[in-house]
């Protein structure tokens, strides 16, 4: 007998949020707290937002940060591993590139950094954040 495990589903919206620092374009990063991994910048999607408006709202509240939205990147499936008392689920996230124009504003309680194209080559990042970060950074190289 075969099952069929349904997961449940959330939407969410990341933004891979680029700026010029130091006269290099680099791309935002923050280290999860729950998955332990260095991604964009995001979360849920409300019930009353649309994508492109939980992944401002999500920077403003995660960074002190405006951003700019320049496009959206792709949708990508998402396998959440269970933590705690929620379960595992999958996210069905949205991924935009951004560009914060005051990234001397940021205030962050996880740990971020803004990184070039040569640290993130050096970097072990999840494969989809590692394509995305530089994707991000060469719409402006």
């Amino acid at each position: 007998m075969e099952f069929i495990v349904f997961m449940i589903k959330h939407f969410a919206a990341t933004a891979y949020i680029v700026s010029k620092i130091d006269g290099e374009f680099k791309v935002l990063l923050h280290k999860h707290k729950k998955l332990n991994i260095w991604i964009g910048v995001g979360g849920h999607v409300e019930k009353e937002e649309n994508p492109k408006q939980a992944v401002i709202r999500e920077a403003k509240e995660e960074t002190d940060l405006e951003i700019t939205l320049v496009k959206q990147f792709c949708i990508q499936e998402e396998k959440i591993p269970k933590y705690g008392k929620e379960a595992a689920h999958l996210h069905i996230d949205f991924i935009y590139f951004a560009f914060a124009k005051n990234p001397e504003n940021i205030k962050m309680e996880e740990e971020y950094g803004w990184f070039s194209l040569k640290d993130l080559d050096n970097m072990d990042l999840p494969k989809e954040a590692k394509y995305a970060s530089q994707n991000a950074i060469k719409i402006y190289t």
